[in-house]
């Protein structure tokens, strides 16, 4: 007979991202890019009175606090990056996690689940995220080693992860492009994120800003909550959501 040449199986088309996680994928796209701006720009501009409308999302005028702070939300982006591409290869796509608008009739309800157990007295309850930490805790500069993060994106909604990427970040809607604002804002409300929790974090290293610069009379003339486009610029060269320029900025 014949000898005939063994086949090569075909190659098998990568799948398409679905649309919900592509969309999520855009967003950190974009906040891994203005992450690593901030990083390579922050030591030219700290100087800059316009600086301190992006210092004060963060609660300090202290650069290295704000680069670890940085590094952590970078990282936490990373994380979520692989593991939303890894859910993606499987083809599954996200779900809302918001309540269904319908009330559920009592037949169709879920079982009760039973109630917990008592926490054992050798437990220790969980620690807060650092993102939810104040300046003055030792723990808020924490940097979660690889594994965590893993653990941290698989455990948690997308929506909450995405809000602790942001506190670390220092992202704010006046300092975000209205456009870029508005997907950050819908993720956070389809996944299980939290604007109230967002807001509240600020509202305290707003104080904490002010405390800080209340012991600089040098800054005593800067308005920090001047959050006008150019006044943004030039504090962080773009608004986050907009195209970082390629140079670094001048030092006159």
């Amino acid at each position: 007979m014949p000898r005939t040449a063994p086949t090569t199986p075909a190659p098998t088309k990568p799948r398409p991202i679905p649309g919900r996680i592509g969309a999520v994928l855009n967003v950190l796209a974009v906040l891994i890019a203005h992450a690593r701006h901030f990083a390579a720009t922050a030591a030219a501009r700290v100087s800059a009175p316009e600086f301190a409308t992006a210092a004060a999302v963060f609660g300090t005028y202290d650069l290295p606090t704000l680069r670890q702070r940085m590094q952590r939300g970078m990282l936490r982006a990373l994380a979520l990056q692989h593991y939303l591409f890894a859910r993606a290869a499987r083809g599954r796509n996200l779900r809302f996690a918001w309540p269904p608008r319908v009330e559920l009739q009592p037949h169709h309800r879920p079982p009760a689940k039973p109630a917990p157990r008592p926490r054992s007295e050798h437990v220790h309850p969980r620690r807060p995220d650092p993102a939810l930490l104040d300046q003055g805790d030792p723990d808020a500069s924490r940097l979660p080693t690889p594994e965590e993060l893993a653990a941290e994106v698989r455990r948690r909604p997308v929506g909450r992860t995405i809000a602790y990427i942001c506190m670390d970040l220092g992202i704010a809607p006046g300092l975000c492009d209205g456009d870029f604002w508005n997907r950050v804002e819908k993720i956070l409300r389809r996944y299980g994120g939290s604007l109230r929790r967002l807001y509240q974090v600020r509202a305290r290293r707003e104080e904490s800003f002010q405390r800080e610069r209340d012991r600089r009379p040098d800054t005593w003339h800067i308005d920090w909550r001047d959050l006008r486009p150019p006044t943004v610029r030039r504090a962080l060269g773009c608004l986050v959501g907009e195209p970082p320029p390629s140079a670094l900025p001048s030092a006159a």
